[in-house]
């Protein structure tokens, strides 16, 4: 079997890494069409690691259209707007910031209440899809494609804004080559874009996404492949074997080994009152800080903060501030795409007291290293938990909710005690939404890559 996987971003491909490694395993022919623009903090050391240890891996750079390359993009991201719109309620935040991908005088008619109701309008919908899906196919692509035979395309994210993976699922399917849809992150089916043709399959983690993708794309129940989170497939199976002792740790990050600490892991942004994206965390971290150290039952408590790569401008300013208890590491914060940078995030899970965040991934990974989840709930950024991909969390009832650092303070001393409320909660969370399948979740993808292409295969012969 062949599977050309494509993606805009090499920053997504630690999403599939584990899932490359199982198919090269079983021996099967695997290439893969990358966007390769740097990102800053972004580094692709995943996808040159991944070079290194399986030269057999055939990787090239992604190819845009040429002919009608502006009309098309343009089109199809009046398209995501109306997707937005369809869900205006609950995602707010989106209907406000779809500015930044048109220009000034397209945006100002498509946000006018009369822009709004006309993309509201589902028999207008169609016809912006008529005109989308009439747009010839990219024939340099289609013969990209082609020259690859694969039996099988894997799109990913696919449902971002600006999604230039569209061109590649628009070529396969006129090839008559199964395509499918691989999600890269918990959020992607609700606060992202939609479907610009629909692939044939699609795999998701956990039965609650696979609704989603049924409720809020249309794609059809019968053809969704539910999988487990493969990205956190290692994390589940265990990671003792990359446990550093605790005063390595604590010495590797400045720490003082003799007192126990919390994790602030950082956001991309946060959304302030009023829907303003908010990059400046610092205000939170302060607080608490400023907090746990005036009440008896945390003042030796220490704060670890980990940044999030595209948002640690404001480590600076708060490291200047000189408050003993917060220490950050790494200062530019990195994705955990490596086995290198995963053992420096997953030992600063595993040796922390509680994870501490507004909404980010990482309560996920702390899920699965079974360590307490705090959500802070503050008036200024109580949007950021209004996004429309948090209720996974709350439905699960594995977060800690602190109101503000008064209610941080108490929960952390509670945990302190060993108090731990949620302890049953995250792992009915792990089971249920990162690996609801008894098969891990990279061969359980495998499986129905495997179970697709033999599929096609049989029904081409028979043709």
């Amino acid at each position: 079997m062949k599977v050309l996987f494509v993606s805009a971003s090499h920053s997504n491909f630690f999403a599939i890494d584990p899932v490359l490694r199982e198919l090269f395993r079983r021996g099967h022919q695997v290439a893969l069409i990358v966007g390769m623009q740097k990102k800053r903090n972004l580094p692709d050391d995943a996808l040159q690691q991944a070079k290194k240890e399986l030269p057999q891996l055939v990787v090239q750079p992604l190819s845009t259209r040429r002919f009608l390359r502006g009309f098309t993009r343009t089109l199809r991201e009046v398209l995501n707007y109306a997707h937005v719109l369809n869900s205006e309620e609950t995602r707010l935040w989106d209907a406000a910031k779809w500015d930044r991908f048109f220009p000034r005088s397209l945006w100002r008619i498509l946000s006018s209440p009369w822009g709004k109701a006309k993309l509201k309008d589902p028999s207008f919908q169609k016809i912006l899809r008529s005109v989308e899906q009439s747009i010839p196919v990219d024939s340099a692509i289609r013969e990209e494609i082609r020259k690859h035979a694969p039996d099988l395309v894997v799109l990913l994210p696919l449902l971002n804004p600006q999604p230039l993976e569209a061109e590649y699922l628009r070529a396969a399917r006129s090839l008559g080559i199964p395509t499918m849809y691989f999600m890269v992150s918990w959020d992607n089916i609700s606060t992202k874009g939609t479907f610009h043709g629909q692939p044939d399959y699609s795999i998701v983690w956990n039965e609650p996404l696979a609704e989603e993708l049924v409720r809020l794309h249309g794609f059809p129940q019968e053809y969704i492949f539910v999988i487990g989170a493969p990205r956190f497939a290692h994390l589940i199976r265990g990671v003792g074997e990359h446990v550093q002792p605790r005063e390595v740790f604590c010495r590797q990050t400045g720490l003082d080994v003799d007192k126990p600490y919390i994790l602030y892991v950082g956001s991309t942004f946060l959304v302030s009152s009023g829907y303003k994206k908010e990059i400046d965390e610092s205000v939170l971290i302060v607080e608490a800080a400023r907090a746990m150290m005036e009440d008896s039952r945390t003042h030796d408590v220490n704060i670890l903060v980990r940044p999030h790569p595209l948002n640690s401008g404001f480590v600076t300013q708060l490291l200047a501030l000189g408050l003993k208890n917060i220490f950050v590491f790494p200062e530019t914060g990195e994705i955990p795409d490596t086995i290198e940078k995963q053992e420096r995030y997953y030992n600063s899970i595993r040796h922390a007291m509680a994870v501490v965040g507004v909404n980010t991934t990482a309560f996920l990974e702390a899920a699965a290293l079974d360590r307490p989840c705090i959500t802070v709930f503050s008036k200024k950024f109580s949007e950021t938990q209004e996004l429309p991909h948090f209720h996974h969390l709350t439905d699960a009832d594995l977060l800690e909710t602190a109101y503000g650092t008064a209610g941080l303070v108490q929960i952390a001393g509670n945990i302190r005690q060993g108090l731990d409320f949620r302890q049953n909660e995250r792992h009915a969370f792990v089971k249920n939404f990162l690996a609801p399948s008894e098969t891990p979740a990279p061969q359980a993808c495998v499986d129905v890559l495997e179970e697709v292409a033999s599929k096609t295969s049989t029904m081409n012969r028979g043709a």
